[in-house]
């Protein structure tokens, strides 16, 4: 079972992480090494030029790579709880399609713990769409905090 509640884990985002990293996310689920979070749409996230198909605009690049980070990270937090320090050791993102202009919702699990590094795996959506706009795997590093 997960050491920290949705709304816990949530708090972790605003309460650890600097201000720049924070964009109003909810975390909607929390389960044995999986979390559930959603970025609510705001236009400002997109970048400045339309989708090369004529569809309109779509997140930027950063925006969704620092989106799955966020939610990685509060992955790690949810499962493991207050106790510990993650910092990731590396960050692999292949973008399947463009992230179109909803919300961008990530589905992360903890695929291997081990002593000190974390394995996870994160899918990125667009709200409605039925096929991921990214994939993303990431390795943390788990420090326990000092007492």
């Amino acid at each position: 079972m997960p050491l920290l509640t949705a709304e816990q884990a949530q708090r972790t985002i605003t309460t650890n992480l600097p201000p720049v990293d924070h964009h109003n996310e909810v975390v909607e689920a929390v389960g044995p090494d999986t979390l559930r979070l959603r970025l609510p749409f705001r236009p400002d996230y997109l970048g400045a030029e339309p989708w090369q198909d004529g569809s309109g605009r779509v997140f930027s690049g950063p925006m969704v790579m620092g989106f799955a980070d966020t939610a990685m990270y509060c992955c790690v937090m949810a499962a493991l709880g207050t106790s510990v320090i993650p910092v990731m050791a590396n960050f692999n993102v292949t973008f399947l399609s463009p992230a179109r202009a909803a919300d961008l919702v990530a589905d992360v699990r903890i695929v291997r713990r081990g002593g000190r590094l974390h394995y996870l795996e994160c899918w990125v959506s667009s709200d409605g769409e039925s096929h991921p706009c990214a994939h993303v795997t990431s390795t943390y590093r788990v420090s326990r905090r000092a007492n």
